[in-house]
């Protein structure tokens, strides 16, 4: 990976390029091993660099927003973790109701945003960790809400060509957006209705309000680990098999909401692979539901 750093640098490649980079830098969960390499495109052109430089190379690689619903092992990432850069985080008013937001913007801005100008619909988003890209991506949602609503159209590269793709030709799925594997969402455009300002203001409140009170915000996690099994709900599962409190070394199933693994200090990414196997070991002998991830888990 030496000799593709060093190939970035030579095309222009203009952010910044790291060799055997510890992801736990770069996760919430601050846990994790070290990736071959960590670029972090600037630009398009750099977008396009970065894929010039892979053809007829053997490289893994992978798209990595804020790395708040991402889960590293203690091996790390055999490949490289693209991170888009501060040139992918501008927020454009395009008309009284609509902005563009670039991928790599905080969705938090995008929310106190909307609060300043009296724009609905996306109050649900008050409280979700990352960026506007990695929300799109994962189709996150909140209080009845989710990305696949307000979402207008996606600017996405993929094969080196930039293009838009509509509302219409979006596949919303549950805490997914369908999209090929080697498409990176790189702008947004997100759809809002008219309100009086501090009637945004006060459900966005309401809403952190609930999140404070019902999550370990105060933390380490990767928000819910699981999956909400069709017709009930997770955490329900495992706080009902008595696991509130569980540890492993520095991981622990938070006491506030069993959904989510919080590390406590100094756990290690074994810490949390041995805590959601127990997990799903306790709630399958128990209810016979078998949890699936809704963390993403990077093999």
């Amino acid at each position: 990976m030496k000799n593709l750093a060093e190939l970035l640098r030579a095309e222009g490649f203009s952010g910044p390029v790291h060799s055997e980079e510890p992801m736990s830098r770069y996760c919430s969960l601050k846990v994790g091993g070290k990736a071959d390499l960590v670029a972090i495109p600037e630009t398009l052109q750099d977008l396009r660099t970065l894929f010039d430089a892979f053809e007829g190379r053997d490289i893994s690689w992978m798209i990595l927003g804020s790395g708040t619903n991402v889960f590293f092992p203690e091996s790390g990432f055999g490949g490289c973790v693209i991170r888009l850069g501060r040139g992918f985080a501008d927020v454009e008013e395009i008309n009284e109701t609509t902005m563009e937001a670039g991928a790599a913007a905080g969705t938090a801005g995008i929310v106190a945003k909307t609060a300043r100008m009296g724009l609905t619909g996306f109050e649900f988003a008050a409280g979700i960790p990352g960026t506007i890209g990695g929300a799109v991506r994962m189709n996150a949602g909140a209080g009845g809400g989710e990305m696949a609503g307000p979402v207008m159209a996606i600017q996405v590269v993929a094969e080196g060509i930039t293009s838009w793709i509509e509302r219409k030709d979006l596949d919303f799925r549950y805490r997914r957006l369908a999209l090929p594997a080697d498409a990176v969402i790189t702008r947004v455009r997100i759809g809002f209705s008219l309100d009086s300002p501090e009637a945004v203001d006060r459900r966005i409140g309401e809403m952190l309000a609930r999140k404070k009170a019902g999550q370990p915000l105060g933390l380490p996690s990767a928000g819910c680990w699981f999956v909400n099994p069709e017709g009930d709900n997770a955490g329900r599962l495992i706080e009902a098999a008595g696991l509130k409190g569980l540890t492993v070394g520095g991981a622990q199933v938070s006491d506030v909401h069993a959904n989510f693994l919080v590390n406590i200090g100094g756990a290690t990414a074994g810490d949390f692979e041995a805590l959601a196997g127990m997990v799903k070991a306790a709630v399958l002998e128990k209810f016979e539901v078998g949890l699936k991830e809704e963390v993403k888990i990077v093999y």
